[in-house]
């Protein structure tokens, strides 16, 4: 029973994940949506795949309390970068990825959050992005932060548009 209830729960969280609409081709409304901004929903979706993984490992008996751990360590580690930085600083930091993109160079950039504390971001150099065509870039960033060390964030991948615009793949 108690592992009916938790699969329940866990494909209600995913049910609500998947309303999220992304944006940009495929039908969605708006501009596409970068793995960041949807940091929420990918949390979500990493419990979920936690609690499979762990509900999957060691005895039958303990299968319960595996799916809970591996819900809860996969899902705050995922929610853990969406509380670092708030809607503000994510856009800062996408518009650092497409600064990236543009330049073809690695971007540094620093600022005061919005609690006073110091912060700073690397994006990498954009690097060909495998499995998504020639005209696709991948970029790496990492924010560093003197309460919670430095956090590596989603990797992204970006397709260069025939207008020449960069949009999430």
């Amino acid at each position: 029973m108690k592992l009916k209830l938790v699969c329940a729960a866990l494909t209600g969280a995913l049910v609500l994940a998947s309303c999220e609409t992304t944006g940009g081709y495929g039908g969605g409304y708006g501009p596409p949506r970068t793995q960041l901004s949807q940091c929420m929903r990918n949390a979500l979706i990493g419990a979920g795949v936690g609690a499979v993984l762990g509900a999957t490992q060691g005895p039958r008996e303990n299968r319960v309390e595996n799916a809970a751990i591996g819900a809860a360590v996969v899902g705050a580690g995922t929610y853990g970068v969406c509380r670092l930085l708030t809607a503000r600083e994510q856009q800062r930091v996408e518009n650092a990825y497409y600064q990236s993109l543009n330049s073809g160079q690695p971007v540094n950039d620093s600022w005061q959050s919005d609690q006073g504390q110091q912060r700073s971001l690397r994006v990498s150099q954009p690097a060909p992005a495998p499995g998504y065509g020639a005209e696709c870039r991948r970029v790496n960033a990492t924010v560093s932060d003197p309460q919670y060390g430095e956090q590596q964030l989603p990797a992204e991948t970006f397709c260069r548009t025939p207008s020449g615009s960069w949009v999430p793949a």
